[in-house]
């Protein structure tokens, strides 16, 4: 098969003949698609242990902030903005009410008073 005097490398003979292309172009992909799939595999591990580093970060901060929620996400500070004008709105539409309920109280004793009284006068 080969001769001593005249060797021929293992990849001319792959060459030669139409299956060994396929075959090395197939080796060659593969080694591709292996290379591609590593690099990316570190980049996730890489952007993961940033990610887990910045929320040790945060799991470490254990200073209290002034105002409740300043680190929360803006959909839920403005959610939180929304509750605090209802509560307002609805604590001084039921401070009115106890005010009204308080002075027809008042009123009320008073009739009670004048009934009792006309009532005693008979």
């Amino acid at each position: 098969m080969f001769d001593p005097q005249f060797p021929v490398p293992l990849i001319a003979m792959v060459l030669a003949n139409r299956n060994g292309l396929w075959m090395l172009a197939g080796f060659l992909l593969l080694g591709w698609v292996m290379a591609r799939m590593t690099v990316q595999r570190r980049k996730r591990n890489v952007r993961q242990k940033g990610e887990d580093r910045e929320l040790q970060r945060k799991i470490a901060r254990d200073r209290p902030t002034a105002l409740p929620l300043s680190d929360a996400p803006v959909e839920l500070q403005r959610w939180q903005v929304a509750m605090f004008d209802l509560q307002r709105e609805l604590k001084g539409e039921l401070d009115s009410r106890i005010a009204i309920t308080q002075s027809l109280m008042r009123q009320l004793d008073q009739r009670i008073a004048v009934l009792q009284e006309l009532q005693e006068n008979r």
